[in-house]
């Protein structure tokens, strides 16, 4: 009997594990800088890989103690980090931290802060084109760190055939992220991020 007792309490921490993701970082510790990763029922992004764990991100600020996220969608959105945690499938999310939190100076902060607030309520990017003005969701994430922290946190992708033929890309002019694309998933599995 306690043979049968202790298979069936295994079979069930698994279940519970399995239905939820592991968290290096509570929602309670966050930190200015820490990348928040959620999967929506439909996603911001038409290049989303339907199998990758997350399709949404976010980035944290703490102000007046609270951790709010700002997130390309349409448009540039900010909200407390519990009401984006809300927008996940099960409410399941993950928080990764920089690797280098020492890039992460007040400086470097104020700046970033400056940025994005001057960005709330702009028009997401539609195209999801690196070289637009505007921006969809990993792309937010991601120049964020490559412009104030001269972090590349992942390479960008070449646009394919295949995953092109509802976007509509121009040449860029010579430029070197013309037809290529980031992702969360890319973002979320990133070495630069703990």
């Amino acid at each position: 009997m306690q043979k049968i007792t202790l298979f069936f309490f295994s079979i069930l921490l698994m279940g519970i594990s399995h239905n939820s993701f592991s968290q290096d970082i509570n929602a309670s510790d966050c930190k200015t800088g820490d990348v928040v990763f959620i999967k929506k029922s439909l996603p911001p992004s038409s290049q989303v890989n339907e199998k990758a764990k997350f399709n949404c991100a976010g980035i944290i600020f703490v102000e007046k103690g609270k951790s709010m996220v700002y997130y390309a969608d349409e448009p540039l959105k900010k909200c407390e980090l519990n009401d984006f945690i809300k927008l996940s499938e099960n409410s399941k999310y993950n928080i990764k931290r920089m690797v280098e939190a020492n890039l992460l100076t007040e400086e470097a902060i104020s700046t970033m802060k400056i940025f994005v607030n001057a960005k709330l309520g702009s028009a997401y990017d539609t195209k999801e084109e690196l070289t637009s003005e505007n921006f969809y969701n990993a792309e937010f994430i991601w120049k964020i760190y490559k412009n104030y922290l001269g972090v590349y946190v992942c390479e960008p992708k070449e646009v394919t055939a295949s995953g092109s033929s509802s976007k509509n890309y121009s040449n860029g002019g010579g430029n070197s992220l013309a037809n290529k694309y980031v992702s969360v998933n890319d973002i979320y599995k990133s070495e630069f991020f703990e």
